[in-house]
């Protein structure tokens, strides 16, 4: 016999679950997942049992629901639709199987459209905590994301092969010695939300394509922060020209040709490979390379304060793990095991990273 309370316990778990379900559907309305769905040309053209927008949200569910199985995460998503008046049908619940198939004909390109829209649609005045003087500051940051050992993940994403005992089981990978999937991404200073980002598919997308994708979402009236892994002449000049401002590491170089020294310390000097002027900050006898920036003006944005901008930059790993999604702190997330199924994860936890920031937003005085 349930002890007292015991019943009531399952009740509110369920009322919960339904609610988590009840917050992806209103952040991301039927309407606006099938237009995603639509824009890739994933709309079906016979009714299934899992249809894409079905699919959308259940891969949304996976990334909600990290420890759950397929089969119960199907369980809590057909209740959760049933329950917010969302689908009216009789509630069949789909098979392992036919989720998995489904997933493999939604693909990750609805998913990342849809990431694209909300990130877009969201509010364009930025938090007080994201402001600098006049300047919207953005972070520029890349995390490494392990995903499931298996032949076509290696393939994609590199690294040796797992190794495989004498008796011919493959051992149990190490979180380190797992494959990685890139991201970068452009977030908030201190809102955390994230503007933009991009998934790396070596060899297919080099790094420094990736990086010049990412920074042509600036525009005039950002403040770019970055560290020296966007240190490349190329993207710098290219995130430039979008008429935002950069402070960003330096990757040790030749000797700066200095052309003027200001009362703050920084100095004027030609970089090689970039194609203006920048301000340099950091006594040259020191270990650690410098900051350059392209505020050239030190009474505009003086030197302690850009260090101390930068040193408390955003961090795509931290907000991550702040919020339980993709953290380097746990054990893997990831399910899938064919790249990708990867990547539609992967956005699928930009999503929800997005839904979360969102109601903290919604909640802030």
């Amino acid at each position: 016999m349930p002890r007292a309370g015991q019943s009531r316990k399952a009740a509110d778990d369920a009322l919960a679950d339904r609610i988590s379900v009840g917050l992806i559907i209103r952040t991301f309305p039927p309407e606006l997942v099938d237009a995603a769905v639509a824009s890739c040309g994933r709309t079906e053209v016979r009714q299934r049992l899992l249809p894409s927008r079905t699919t959308v949200y259940f891969v949304l569910a996976i990334c909600l629901f990290t420890q759950e199985s397929y089969a119960r995460v199907a369980e809590l998503l057909t209740d959760g639709l049933f329950w917010t008046g969302v689908d009216h049908a009789e509630r069949r619940q789909p098979t392992t199987a036919a989720i998995s198939r489904a997933r493999a004909r939604l693909g990750p390109e609805p998913l990342a459209t849809l990431f694209t829209e909300v990130s877009r649609s969201s509010p364009s005045h930025p938090a007080s905590g994201d402001r600098y003087r006049h300047w919207r500051v953005v972070t520029a940051d890349a995390a490494a994301v392990p995903v499931p050992e298996s032949k076509e993940n290696r393939s994609c994403y590199g690294g040796p092969p797992a190794a495989v005992p004498a008796q011919g089981r493959p051992a149990h990978s190490r979180r380190g010695d797992l494959p990685h999937v890139h991201v970068l991404a452009l977030g908030g200073h201190s809102s955390h939300t994230i503007r933009h980002a991009v998934l790396e598919r070596p060899p297919d997308h080099p790094a420094g394509t990736l990086a010049r994708e990412l920074c042509g979402a600036l525009g005039t009236g950002d403040l770019l922060l970055a560290d020296d892994e966007f240190d490349d002449p190329v993207t710098l000049a290219g995130a430039w020209a979008t008429g935002a401002d950069l402070v960003w590491r330096t990757r040790p170089r030749a000797p700066l040709q200095t052309n003027a020294l200001l009362p703050d310390g920084s100095r004027l000097c030609e970089l090689s490979g970039f194609p203006g002027t920048v301000r340099v900050i950091g006594a040259a006898p020191t270990s650690s390379p410098p900051l350059a920036t392209t505020v050239l003006d030190h009474q505009e944005a003086p030197a302690p304060e850009l260090i101390a901008l930068h040193r408390h930059r955003w961090r795509l790993h931290t907000s991550l793990a702040t919020l339980g999604t993709l953290s380097p702190g746990r054990p893997q997330v990831l399910r899938s095991r064919w790249p990708d199924g990867v990547e539609q994860e992967v956005w699928g936890h930009l999503l929800i990273h997005h839904t979360i920031r969102g109601l903290m937003h919604a909640t802030e005085p």
